[in-house]
């Protein structure tokens, strides 16, 4: 059974980066903790600029993803970051294989 994921790229207003990762931190590592139903949670930043961090997250499905966001966690994460992101870009992927 292939599972979903999502490639999030998002873009920071300038000198935000200290104050959001804390926040994208504390909402992967709950995520992983607390949803049986995802799988993983990366978060990576671009090593050129500072103020873009790519996420990588894998569901076992569509629904998971929208379980996540209705999460305490989630809306802690996206009430606390809205100001801080000037771009968001979502890629909405179906996993062929997992490597490990």
């Amino acid at each position: 059974m292939s599972q979903f994921a999502i490639f999030v790229t998002i873009k920071l207003k300038p000198g935000n980066a200290d104050a959001f990762r804390p926040l994208i931190l504390e909402n992967a590592t709950a995520a992983v903790r607390d949803e049986e139903n995802c799988h993983q949670f990366q978060v990576l930043t671009d090593e050129t600029d500072p103020e873009t961090f790519y996420f990588y997250e894998v569901y076992t499905n569509g629904q998971a993803l929208e379980n996540h966001r209705e999460t305490p966690h989630f809306k802690k994460y996206d009430a606390a970051s809205q100001d801080l992101i000037a771009e968001r870009t979502i890629q909405r992927c179906t996993v062929e294989a997992i490597n490990t």
